[in-house]
């Protein structure tokens, strides 16, 4: 049997080889293709959860006690600057299981929820938001370190230069 065509708006299942639905003007997609970005969705929100999830499993102990050495490293922001930091950690790991609950939902079905997608836009604007707060809390508190200042050589009229 031939793979499905649907809407990606409506979810108006269609045989032909229309691209758009006849109802609301949406593309056409295979559920085939819809599944394969399902797993890719899948792949990509493991490692997202793998990785942060790392990262905040080495670094927690070292945010959460602001201003000590542990581990042979010292977090030197405030504990609310180490806590935002963590919280983004979070974000950024949450938003790696809504790509996975999304790509299983790919798989299963062969559609895609708009609800799961609605989901992980919240979170990416999330992490903008909180992202920006963590950047200028660090700013605000000369916490965040700026590029050193670039000497420039100036040559002068007088002198003749000897290299």
């Amino acid at each position: 049997m031939k793979d499905p065509l649907g809407c990606t708006k409506c979810g108006y299942s269609v045989t032909g080889k229309e691209t758009k639905c006849p109802q609301c003007g949406g593309w056409i997609r295979r559920a085939q293709r819809i599944r394969r970005l399902g797993g890719v969705l899948i792949v990509i929100g493991f490692l997202l959860v793998a990785m942060m999830g790392t990262i905040t499993l080495m670094l927690a102990p070292m945010m959460l006690s602001a201003g000590r050495e542990t581990t042979g490293a010292r977090f030197t922001g405030t504990p609310e600057q180490g806590l935002m930091i963590l919280g983004l950690f979070g974000i950024i790991i949450v938003f790696g299981l809504a790509a996975i609950a999304g790509g299983v939902f790919q798989l299963l079905t062969g559609r895609r929820s708009i609800v799961i997608i609605v989901i992980v836009l919240g979170l990416a604007f999330l992490l903008w938001v909180i992202g920006s707060s963590v950047r200028k809390a660090l700013e605000r508190t000369g916490t965040h370190t700026k590029p050193p200042a670039i000497a420039v050589l100036v040559q002068s009229k007088d002198r003749p230069s000897h290299l």
